[in-house]
């Protein structure tokens, strides 16, 4: 079977969606009978990261759209499947159908970028011509209410844990992090990694800052780091709300963590906080889950996929400043909490093995 995987950006850039497609890539290359090729029409052929992919299976074409839509119109006739990354990509899914009406397309549907309105093709496309992997439930939801999609259309695929993602064996907190933010070891850190964005407000961090004010006299040693890439109009944002809430102590903007550096602050943290009302997934609540911290994050999106529906972590209405204070006091009084059960549920469910596994009984 000959499977083309179409991809925006895979290697050149860090996000969420960026990861997921990384996870997939590799795991449809380890099915057997299986011939890949992926084509990324923003990356370049050089930034391949080889441990996920063969230099003879990746090609980038680092930005030039003609180039990428030539190719993929001269190669249509030679895959059995293809599987679009991202709902931006559905032009070249139709334009394969055109071409060689057998191949079946697939559309890899995250979050809000198929939540908001689409063009009617588009919406006519997937109703009558695509298959669908949904990575949460919730998302599934969007596209059956918002776009009519038949759910029989429609596979769930919850995102993975990535394939070369170390689990810690100790749960011990890194003494060169407690050093370099002048964290006492008996601290309670909140941790939470996302990118902070001016135009976007819906991952409700400020929440979380407006909470530790709260209860500061209460928990003296809680403390709250916030990692990610900021823009300047944010940073100063959050800054002026540390500052009205006199927290320069207790909240810690950190800016973007290398990616060898983010295994580190999970293990220095007790609980990751994200309570968004827009995740489409959230891999980052299962790779904090599987550091062993407890975790909270909104109970309206597709956080509620990650976290098991509760069983991975306390869910709460995102907008709520009251849920999220009474959730951090829950977690700072959980002296139930195991940290290693905790990993092993996350593995279980979120593994890459079983991911590899998921993605096999799809495609065939």
């Amino acid at each position: 079977m000959n499977l083309l995987f179409l991809t925006l950006k895979t290697f050149s850039f860090t996000g969420g969606i960026e990861k997921a497609c990384r996870s997939l890539m590799y795991a449809i290359s380890q099915q057997e009978r299986m011939s890949l090729s992926t084509w990324s029409m923003y990356d370049a052929t050089a930034d391949c990261d080889h441990k996920y992919a063969a230099q003879s299976i990746f090609k980038g074409f680092s930005g030039s759209r003609i180039s990428f839509a030539l190719a993929v119109l001269r190669n249509a006739f030679k895959f059995d499947k293809v599987v679009l990354s991202h709902i931006n990509l559905l032009l070249f899914g139709k334009l394969i159908n055109i071409i060689k009406p057998s191949t079946q397309i697939i559309l890899w549907a995250h979050g809000i970028e198929v939540w908001r309105t689409i063009p009617n093709w588009k919406k006519k496309f997937l109703q009558e011509k695509a298959e669908i992997w949904a990575v949460s439930n919730y998302t599934k939801q969007q596209l059956i209410e918002r776009h009519q999609i038949p759910s029989a259309n429609i596979k769930v695929l919850h995102n993975t844990l990535d394939p070369f993602y170390k689990i810690p064996s100790n749960f011990t907190k890194p003494s060169n992090l407690l050093d370099q933010y002048q964290i006492k070891p008996d601290a309670f850190v909140l941790f939470t990694l996302t990118r902070l964005s001016a135009t976007e407000h819906a991952k409700n961090y400020d929440l979380a800052i407006n909470a530790v004010k709260a209860l500061k006299a209460q928990f003296p040693q809680l403390v709250y780091i916030i990692g990610g890439k900021a823009d300047e109009q944010e940073q100063m944002r959050l800054s002026q709300l540390i500052a009205k809430h006199q927290l320069s102590d207790e909240v810690k903007i950190i800016g973007f963590i290398e990616e060898k550096e983010i295994e580190a602050h999970y293990r220095l943290a007790d609980c990751f906080v994200l309570p968004s009302k827009k995740e489409g997934f959230g891999i980052v609540l299962i790779e904090a889950a599987a550091h062993g911290c407890q975790v909270i994050a909104g109970n309206i999106d597709g956080s509620t996929d990650a976290l098991l529906n509760g069983k991975l972590g306390q869910l709460v209405n995102p907008d709520s400043e009251e849920e999220i204070i009474k959730a951090i006091q829950q977690a700072l009084n959980n002296p139930a909490h195991e940290p290693k059960a905790q990993q092993a549920l996350t593995v279980k469910q979120f593994g890459f093995d079983r991911y590899v596994e998921k993605v096999g009984a799809l495609l065939k």
